[in-house]
This record gives structure tokens, sequence and C-alpha cells, in this order.
């Protein structure tokens, strides 16, 4: 997740508490990151990050 960013991380964690699975909706390489955009029951979240670890 974004270093630091407080809001992404509780509105993420909320939206697991309350029983609903986020949705990856799509993603980009950026100067190194990613960005990563997740579905949230009716709301999107942005992410950034340095690295992704995925496992299928």
């Amino acid at each position: 997740m974004t270093p630091g960013h407080r809001e992404t991380a509780e509105r993420l964690a909320e939206s697991l508490r309350a029983g609903e699975s986020p949705v990856l909706l799509g993603g980009s390489g950026i100067s190194g990151a990613y960005a990563l955009t997740f579905s949230c029951g009716e709301e999107s979240v942005y992410i950034l990050a340095d690295r992704v670890i995925a496992s299928v």
C-alpha cells in the first residue's frame, strides 16, 4: 500500500471487516513502481506500491 497513506489503509481494512472483497480492477508500472486500482464496494481505491507480490 501507499506508505504512510492512512486513509487508503483504513478504507481497505474497513472493506475486509465488512466482508467485502476488494477487487483488483487494473494496474500499470510507472517509474519502477506500480499503480493499482481496487474496487471496494461502490468506491475505488488507488494504491502506489514499490513491488507487488501475488500468490495464485
